[in-house]
Order: structure tokens, then C-alpha cells, then sequence
């Protein structure tokens, strides 16, 4: 059995301002989502745990446009888009697949399972690349799970969730070109879940929708802050970042400061403590960032009498990497 697994994300800062081609800090973090891929008597046998969709395909129904496997989308698509991104090479007759994102989720106050928000696509495409690649003979680079994620998402987006799953730890993204970077010695963070997942998709659209027609003044000047970040990462300039993403959100409409998002920050500033959301926003997770680490054992009581969940999320030290033979 072929096995490999690949780390979620978070961007620490940066988000928005990406696209604008400005850089970003991005976090891969030591959640992992897990591909397994051996040889079948009959078949295609797919399953995916924590998506939760199975199929039982011919070669011939997982050519792209044969229709079949519209009952369990999820990970049949993506064992497609994988394909189209190495080329479409010939297949096995049968094969079993297995992926696994359970560690990209959790319960709500409800029991309702919910994504977390840290880049389990990414994560699954790139694990799923990898071990598909080897199963098959093929070479792997970055390149293939890119191509597969843009084929499953569209083109929005600038690849940064991509980059940090295949090459882990801390990474400076900047127009599609991820080097390594270092936490800034002073700081020391803490991850939040606001309570229900986002809709990345919606939030990039409306975010284009206004960079075409509107004045982005608010965007450049989150730009600079990102920049500025790079050479002077302290609370400061990070609090100074945090403001701006606020000010373009009021500026654009975004909704990526949404009313829990906004708890937390009153939250942090009664703390002494700069809070952000991570990534589009809207939803899913923010980061709160001290210089002092019992500021931020602070905000954790506040915040967890305020039923807010922390999450322990580490640097993930590898990106994807074979786990099991």
C-alpha cells in the first residue's frame, strides 16, 4: 500500500493582499489529511473519510465527462482532476483509494461535524497527487496538485494553501513563488474556531467584484502592511496589518470580520492582544498574537467562557511526505 499525507494551512498574514501580489506569511499546520492507494482485483474502490463520499468506478466511467459518479462527487472528482493533471495516463483496471480529512474537522456546539477552515482541499489534492503519481510511475512536483486544485476550485485564489501542503512550515508567499520563513522569536500565538465554517468561494468573488469597480485605496495600504510585516514582524506592524484588513473589510463589504470574528477581537483588546481572522475570513479561524504569553492565557479563559474553541495547531515541520509503504 502507497500512503502519503500532507498539512493544512493558515495564513498568519498576507490574505487578500496575495492577489494583489503582495506576500504572505502562511502557517502549514499539523493537521494532515491522507491518501492510500493499492492494487485491486475489479474495480476502482473509492472512499473518502471525513468528505464521506465512496464509488465504485470502471476505468472508462473515471475518464472526465463520462458522467458516472455523480452521486458521490466529492472524491471522485478529485481522483479526476488528479488524472487530467498528470496528462490522463493509462490506468489500472482496478485499484483501491482512500482518503481521510478527519483531523480538518470538528463538532459545534450542536453536534453538527463542521470543516475547520484550514485548507483541507489543498491538503487532500496534494496527499492524493502524490500517491496517485507514484502508484502510476509518474513524476511529482508541486505543479500537480496545483493544477488539480484549480481544476476543482476555478482559478481564484493564489495557490498559497497548495504551496504550504507540499512544502510545509512557515513559507513567504508572494506571486505564486513560496520561500521558508521564521516566526518572529517575540511572538507567541494562539488558533480560535469562531463556530461555523466559511464560504472561501464567495468571499474571493465579492472581493473581485469590488477590486474591478471600486476604490482600493483601503487594499493598497494593506499591501504596504503586509510587506512591512517582513521586515519589522512585531506586535506593532501586525496590529497595524489587522487594522487595515479591517478597514478594506468596511471599505469592500466583505463580511470577513463576521459578528463572532468581531467577539473575539473586543475579546483580544480587553487582553491586550492583536487578534485577525485567517484567510478569507467570514468564518472558520483567527489568530491572536502576544508578546506576552500570559496576555494571551487571558484571552483564552475569555475566550473559552465565551464558548469559543481553541485550537492547538503546531508547525508542521514536512509537507507531503510517503507515511506509509
Amino acid at each position: 500500500m502507497i500512503e502519503y499525507s500532507a498539512p493544512g494551512k493558515a495564513v498568519v498574514w498576507g490574505e487578500y493582499a496575495v492577489l494583489e501580489g503582495a506576500p504572505a506569511m502562511v502557517m502549514a499546520v499539523d493537521r494532515y489529511a491522507s491518501a492510500q492507494i493499492e492494487a485491486a482485483d475489479t474495480k476502482w474502490h473509492l472512499n473518502a473519510i471525513g468528505f464521506e463520499s465512496t464509488a465504485d468506478l470502471t476505468v472508462s466511467e473515471l475518464r472526465p465527462g463520462s458522467g458516472s459518479g455523480t452521486k458521490s462527487a466529492g472524491i471522485t472528482h478529485l481522483l479526476r482532476a488528479v488524472l487530467q493533471a498528470l496528462g490522463d495516463p493509462d490506468l489500472p483496471p482496478a485499484a483501491r483509494l482512500q482518503t481521510d480529512t478527519r483531523t480538518f474537522h470538528t463538532r459545534d456546539n450542536t453536534g453538527t461535524v463542521q470543516k475547520l477552515g484550514i485548507g483541507s482541499s489543498a491538503a487532500v489534492c496534494t496527499a492524493t497527487s502524490a500517491a496517485i503519481a507514484e502508484f502510476l510511475d509518474q513524476p511529482f512536483d508541486e505543479s500537480i496538485p496545483l493544477a488539480a486544485h484549480r481544476l476543482l476550485q476555478g482559478k481564484a485564489g493564489s495557490g498559497l494553501d497548495v504551496a504550504a501542503a507540499c512544502q510545509g512550515g512557515l513559507i513567504r508567499f508572494q506571486s505564486g513563488r513560496a520561500s521558508a520563513a521564521e516566526w518572529p522569536e517575540t511572538l507567541s500565538y494562539q488558533y480560535f474556531w469562531v463556530g461555523h465554517a466559511a464560504k472561501t468561494s464567495e468571499h474571493l468573488v465579492r472581493f473581485g467584484d469590488w477590486r474591478a469597480t471600486s476604490d482600493t485605496t483601503t487594499l493598497d495600504k494593506l499591501c504596504q502592511a503586509s510587506e512591512r510585516l517582513f521586515s519589522q514582524p512585531d506586535l506593532e506592524h501586525l496590529a497595524e496589518y489587522a487594522a487595515r484588513l479591517k478597514a478594506m473589510d468596511e471599505a469592500a463589504g466583505l463580511g470577513i470580520f463576521s459578528e463572532a470574528h468581531d467577539r473575539l477581537r473586543a475579546l483580544a483588546n480587553r487582553a491586550q492582544v492583536v487578534y485577525k481572522p485567517c484567510g478569507a475570513g467570514g468564518g472558520d479561524i483567527g489568530i491572536a498574537v502576544s508578546d506576552d504569553p500570559n496576555h494571551l492565557e487571558e484571552l483564552i479563559a475569555l475566550a473559552t467562557h465565551d464558548s469559543f474553541l481553541t485550537l492547538d495547531l503546531e508547525i508542521a515541520a514536512h509537507g507531503v511526505h510517503r507515511s506509509r509503504s
